[in-house]
């Protein structure tokens, strides 16, 4: 019998995390490092049902909407407007420099401290402020439109007042470079399968991806936080409607990861482990 205030220990699994395929593994010779970059992407081979150990998407299978390979060219293009190696790679730049991280860095830190105001701020003093601050910066970077730092702030406050950020864990994460990260392993995977990179081209982007991650996360669930913000912000500003019913979905996607036994995130961590100091090594276990 537990202990009163302590919730009894249930084993895995989570029955609604288990209506998914297995986890994919193909069984490849990839290095530690290698999967551990593979794994930064994890979030895409589990909804794509693909080895979470190898560069192309497989395993092949009969799809209505073509194999693995249109599938790779249809995503690309309609999601990324990318439709050959040179955009992918223009792409996968951007995201190793920061797409959307840079912007959150600017605009939640603002976000949160007038969600957080005190009530002599009712007014929205301190949010007038902030917008006029982002205008300036935007105007300063050279923006197209500064006035979209202003939106996304607007947008960024109402899915945080109205509950559409409760999936994300708490205090809400202040960086978000993971989601530029998993999507730089997800652009040169699927670049690979469409056939825009070579192998060799891929791996370089998939492996350039891991040390910024390293450095700024401990383990992955500090990594699934942090990509679960990030789409957030990115899913807010794009379609506050979709978030919705979607944060929760793909907070699912995470726990499975996290928690499944034979996932990425349970098979290798992010980071290897800190090597023992001399005096550590020669005390007794």
């Amino acid at each position: 019998m537990p202990a009163r205030g302590v919730p009894a220990l249930t084993t895995f699994p989570y029955p609604e995390l288990d209506e998914r395929e297995e986890d994919h593994w193909s069984g490849a010779g990839v290095s530690d490092d290698e999967l551990r970059a593979l794994a930064l992407g994890a979030f895409y081979s589990t909804r794509w049902d693909a080895f979470h150990d190898a560069v192309l998407l497989g395993p092949e299978r009969e799809h209505p909407l073509g194999d693995r390979r249109e599938l790779a060219i249809d995503t690309l293009t309609g999601a990324w407007g990318i439709t050959d190696g040179t955009e992918a790679r223009a792409s996968m730049e951007q995201l190793l420099e920061g797409m959307h991280a840079p912007l959150y860095a600017l605009v939640h830190p603002l976000v949160m401290a007038s969600v957080n105001a005190s009530e002599r701020d009712r007014f929205g003093e301190r949010a007038d402020r902030h917008r006029a601050f982002l205008r300036q910066v935007g105007s300063f970077r050279g923006m197209d439109n500064p006035e979209a730092l202003v939106r996304d702030y607007d947008i960024w406050a109402q899915a945080i007042k109205i509950g559409f950020t409760e999936h994300l864990s708490r205090p809400l994460p202040n960086d978000i470079h993971a989601w530029d990260l998993a999507r730089v392993v997800a652009v040169a995977r699927m670049a690979f399968t469409a056939g825009y990179l070579e192998a060799d081209m891929a791996w370089e982007y998939v492996m350039r991806a891991l040390p910024p991650a390293q450095r700024r996360y401990r383990n992955w669930r500090q990594f699934g936080d942090a990509y679960l913000a990030g789409w957030t912000y990115w899913q807010a500003t794009e379609d506050l409607a979709e978030l919705k019913n979607g944060g929760v979905d793909r907070r699912m996607e995470l726990l499975r990861l996290w928690t499944r036994p034979t996932s990425p995130w349970r098979r290798i961590e992010l980071n290897e482990p800190e090597q023992k100091t001399e005096t550590e090594a020669s005390e007794p276990n």
